[in-house]
């Protein structure tokens, strides 16, 4: 196997710790008699220094940030290999911003069939704050940046341990996760958009909505009454369809269900479990199916969730799917 190397990423996360030492240290030298030797603010320019001029591609939405602002650099590096793979064109404007992830609005190649598509750009692990991850990683693979299984005893002792190689082996097992799982249920026919590219920390992707902006999720927008039985009847069939490949989503609400044009699309599955080897796997689907269920009521549906997911689970664990 080929041992998987640091990319750009780590880079991130050195530059924002290091910022961070040097802008403690700062604090620490004004209140006691001493000056530092170098002021915070020329020390966070000499790190994030980013020439133009040395990316053929600099995506509109990156120049228009200030020169050093982090995001800058992390947006053109992540986004660069697909402009040269003749993917997207540009990088136009931020669709959303998470605690994991930002979503970027790109302009497809034509030659493609879209008009646009979205990146989903995952933060330098300093910056994620998913709380609990061990529940959702219980029982998956540890992948490479290839999507290959690891199964080195070298990686498993880095996992264990926490280093540096061990995190970027999570990190990377975390993204690799997410787009396989998408790919899967997108060819058998679940609500979910086309996955097109994964490369490092990114994941391109069917973008939902028009030039005027994105789709809302469903959090965003009240439906009307004769809409909500329908919908809900359409999220629990991807939920049976999910289990039926073994997987729970595990986060699944109002707040990652797409909707547009009468139709909803379901979004966001880092935290995607095996239901066959994650001893959570049933509480989560519990949770799931609560969440969902107490938006449709709100607006006439009917739905018992503790039904709908004791049925589900007895089908699913009796082979009937």
């Amino acid at each position: 196997m080929d041992l998987i190397h640091f990319d750009y990423q780590e880079e991130f996360e050195f530059i924002e710790v290091e910022i961070l030492q040097r802008d403690r240290q700062f604090r620490r030298r004004q209140q006691s008699r001493g000056r530092p030797k170098t002021d915070p603010a020329v020390a966070r320019r000499e790190l994030t220094d980013f020439n133009d001029h040395e990316h053929d591609f600099v995506p509109s939405y990156a120049a228009a940030l200030d020169p050093l602002h982090y995001e800058r650099q992390w947006v053109t590096n992540s986004v660069s290999g697909f402009y040269r793979d003749n993917l997207i064109t540009d990088v136009t404007r931020l669709v959303k911003g998470g605690k994991e992830a930002n979503v970027y609005c790109c302009p497809a190649n034509p030659e493609l069939g879209v008009e646009l598509i979205a990146a989903k750009l995952y933060r330098p692990r300093m910056l994620r704050h998913l709380r609990n991850d061990a529940m959702y990683r219980e029982g998956r693979l540890v992948l490479d940046s290839d999507g290959k299984e690891v199964k080195g005893d070298r990686e498993a002792r880095a996992m264990r341990k926490k280093t540096r190689f061990g995190q970027h082996l999570g990190f990377m097992t975390w993204i690799m996760h997410e787009y396989g799982v998408q790919r899967e249920l997108f060819d058998d026919g679940a609500d979910v958009p086309r996955p097109i590219a994964q490369r490092g920390n990114t994941i391109l992707m069917d973008y939902v909505g028009d030039d005027w902006g994105p789709a809302p999720t469903l959090s965003e927008i009240s439906l009307a009454a004769e809409e909500a039985q329908p919908l809900l009847d359409r999220v629990m069939e991807n939920v049976r369809l999910m289990l039926s490949h073994h997987y729970v989503h595990g986060d699944l609400s109002a707040y990652n269900i797409l909707y547009w044009e009468g139709e909803i699309t379901i979004i966001d599955f880092p935290q995607m479990v095996d239901a066959r080897s994650n001893r959570n796997a049933f509480s989560l689907l519990q949770r799931d199916i609560q969440r969902v269920c107490e938006y449709f009521v709100r607006y006439g549906a009917e739905a018992d969730p503790t039904d709908l997911s004791l049925d589900l689970w007895e089908n699913y664990t009796n082979g009937r799917m």
